[in-house]
């Protein structure tokens, strides 16, 4: 098996970015890989050479968010192999799909609501919406571009914006600084954080190319949490998580930075639906955020994404199969993909 893994520096790189561990573990291997950049003009008959390609597009890129699922599909239809595959990657950083194809399975997810003309917000904040409501943009990670209305004046503000202006959808320096700050537990790990800076300023330029949101409201159903949200990773047949505490003062934990790994938390519910799901929508990987409603003790799912930090997750140090077992290995997610995908090229030979 021969695997195509892209890169363009130019356009897109950081740290983070799973192609450095796919190139490494190839390397590690001796498994036939080469380096292509999928933005290059004879793109679609030089990987006619490969089985595989690998591609960890980023939601901080213009022209990957642009471009990327439309020339990994057309890679798919040439017969190759692709990472991620459609089912998992045409969602990818839009909220408002991810409601439609989640409610379309009767996932459990918070009650939601989207709005295609300002008329129709105004009427649904003035006549039935229970406040405080959750707004979204479609687009945006770590809580970025989260808010909470409290009422009918600031949601008919933000209303108002959303169908005028629109809304940047940039990541906010300040506010990502200021949770780190306040979430880092010793000076070992606030240090590790400022080293991460250079990255964190890069993508936000890189952000600063998108325009502003506008033309729609997406709202969710605000359900009041036990102090933590949980990123539930399945890949295949394993299972990984991790916890992160509700800011102080605030009803949001992605983004924060403060993570723990109590097992406790993820009940065999919660890992049931996550397999499920995954089962379900056809998902070679996928990252599940995942809240408990503190009323019912039911769980949630607000958001879900092929791409997260596979570091944080290996941190749990181990990992659950399909059968509830536990495992002392860590689940290092972007090497996961390859063997499996070396797997099925043997088991197609």
């Amino acid at each position: 098996m021969k695997i195509a893994i892209h890169q363009n520096k130019d356009i897109f790189d950081h740290s983070t970015t799973w192609d450095k561990v796919w190139i490494e573990y190839c390397k590690e291997e001796k498994i036939d890989y080469e380096v292509v950049d999928c933005f290059s003009n004879n793109i679609l008959e030089k990987i006619k050479d490969f089985d595989v390609l690998l591609w960890h597009f980023n939601h901080f890129s213009l022209q990957e968010m642009k471009f990327a699922r439309s020339i990994l599909l057309s890679i798919k239809k040439i017969g190759i192999k692709v990472f991620p595959d459609h089912e998992a990657n045409w969602h990818f950083d839009d909220k408002i799909a991810q409601s439609y194809i989640l409610q379309a399975i009767n996932a459990p997810i918070p009650k939601a609501w989207t709005f295609y003309k300002l008329k129709s917000a105004v009427d649904f904040y003035e006549n039935s919406c229970v406040y405080p409501i959750v707004a979204k943009l479609k687009s945006g990670s770590g809580s970025n571009n989260v808010q909470l209305l409290k009422n009918k004046g600031e949601a008919i503000k933000y209303a108002k914006k959303m169908f005028g202006k629109g809304l940047n959808p940039t990541p906010n320096l300040l506010f990502k600084t200021k949770s780190n700050v306040q979430t880092s537990r010793n000076i070992k790990n606030f240090v590790a954080r400022a080293k991460r800076i250079p990255d964190f300023i890069e993508s936000i330029k890189k952000a600063a190319e998108f325009d502003n949101e506008k033309g729609y409201v997406y709202l969710q159903e605000f359900i009041p949490n036990k102090g933590y949200d949980l990123k539930v990773v399945v890949v295949k047949n394993k299972l990984s998580f991790l916890a992160r505490d509700v800011r102080k003062g605030d009803f949001r934990a992605s983004g924060g930075g403060s993570i723990s790994y109590d097992k406790s938390l993820i009940t065999p519910e919660i890992r049931e639906i996550a397999f499920q799901i995954s089962g379900e929508l056809g998902f070679e990987c996928m990252g599940y955020d995942f809240v408990v409603d503190s009323r019912t003790n039911s769980p949630k799912i607000v958001e879900i994404s092929y791409g997260f930090s596979h570091l944080a997750q290996m941190d749990l140090g181990g990992h659950w199969d399909r059968s509830g077992e536990w495992h002392n290995e860590p689940l290092n997610a972007p090497e996961e993909i390859i063997k499996n995908m070396l797997v099925e090229n043997e088991s197609n030979v």
